[in-house]
């Protein structure tokens, strides 16, 4: 009985089928982890945008129409606007509550402010520490600033107030905040509304212009821009 075995070209088509095969199921499995590792990236980024969200929300909701001092003594108004300053937007807000069983309570309202950083500052700490976690390079640069929100434990400040930060968003192309104001006459009717970059502003007089509403626009890198709007509440006497 005669046993015949493979050819060796039969050996050599196995062998590359065989080849092709792993070559293939290689790259579809390098596919599903880049598709993975996209979509876990964009997921993170949308979690960072709502609690972004959400932080801003309950800040602003709860303004309250309280000026206070600053280190050196000299007022600021209750809501600040000012892109030379040294914070971009600032405000007082209520609802900041004490934590139950606490003896030595505190006021329930808060200053606080957002601005861009430099990502090289070290408020932006924690923004580096968090995309070093994602690169993909061993010494990245990145582009953007943080966004930041800065806390005041009081309101009415000295030079030994201690002044708290959180990053807010890792990496911000633009962050831009505008007041959405109404001018008024005496009788408290309503002339017309406008759109502000700064806040306050030097006001006419006879007539009385209130903020309504804050608009917030930023662009997130790989997401675009994204616009959001809140009414303020005051008792008019802003």
């Amino acid at each position: 009985m005669r046993c015949r075995g493979f050819t060796l070209l039969e050996v050599l088509v196995a062998v590359s089928i065989t080849a092709l095969l792993g070559v293939g199921a290689a790259q579809v499995l390098s596919g599903l982890i880049n598709v993975k590792e996209a979509t876990e990236a964009k997921s993170s980024q949308l979690a960072a945008l709502q609690r972004m969200n959400n932080r801003l929300a309950r800040d602003i909701r709860q303004f309250i129409n309280r000026p206070i001092r600053d280190a050196y003594g000299d007022s600021i108004d209750a809501l600040r606007l000012d892109d030379g300053g040294d914070y971009y937007f600032e405000f007082t807000r209520a609802g900041w509550r004490n934590r139950p069983g606490v003896e030595d309570t505190r006021s329930e309202l808060q200053r606080v402010a957002y601005a861009t950083v430099d990502i090289d500052d070290d408020a932006c700490e924690y923004a580096r520490r968090s995309l070093a976690e994602t690169a993909t390079e061993e010494d990245p640069e990145w582009e953007f600033p943080c966004l930041v929100r800065y806390s005041w434990d009081v309101l009415d400040r000295d030079y030994n107030s201690e002044v708290r930060s959180a990053v807010v968003l890792n990496q911000v192309a633009s962050f831009y905040v505008s007041v959405l104001a109404e001018e008024r006459d005496d009788e408290g009717n309503v002339a017309s509304t406008n759109w502000y970059s700064e806040w306050p502003i030097v006001q006419t007089e006879g007539a009385k212009v209130l903020p309504v509403a804050v608009k917030v626009e930023f662009e997130i890198p790989g997401m675009g821009e994204i616009e959001r709007l809140w009414p303020i509440a005051h008792d008019g006497d802003l």
